[in-house]
């Protein structure tokens, strides 16, 4: 029987993105290793939709800041726009 701790949603345990991903990672890793009871594997598949989930609305909320930080470049000021393909890709590979 699961514990506490593994049936609070990421939020609730204030995981970081980092750690977040981890987790996912060793869910998917065990249940690609099979040998898994099935009803097991259920609970897994639920930790683990929960946790992508979690990890998409990480990733959205980053897009967001960084669409909010990017500057004009000819006034200075912080512009209400998306990041080109190549501020992307740049922001992407730092």
């Amino acid at each position: 029987m699961p514990d506490q701790k593994e049936t609070e949603s990421p939020q609730q345990q204030k995981l970081t993105f980092e750690q977040a991903m981890e987790k996912l990672e060793q869910i998917v890793g065990s249940m690609e290793q099979g040998g898994v009871p099935l009803e097991e594997m259920i609970g897994k598949f639920e930790e683990g939709a929960a946790l992508a989930s979690y990890c998409q609305e990480k990733l959205a909320s980053l897009k967001r800041k960084m669409e909010i930080l990017v500057q004009d470049r000819e006034t200075g000021k912080a512009a209400w726009r998306e990041m080109t393909p190549e501020e992307t890709e740049a922001a992407e590979n730092h």
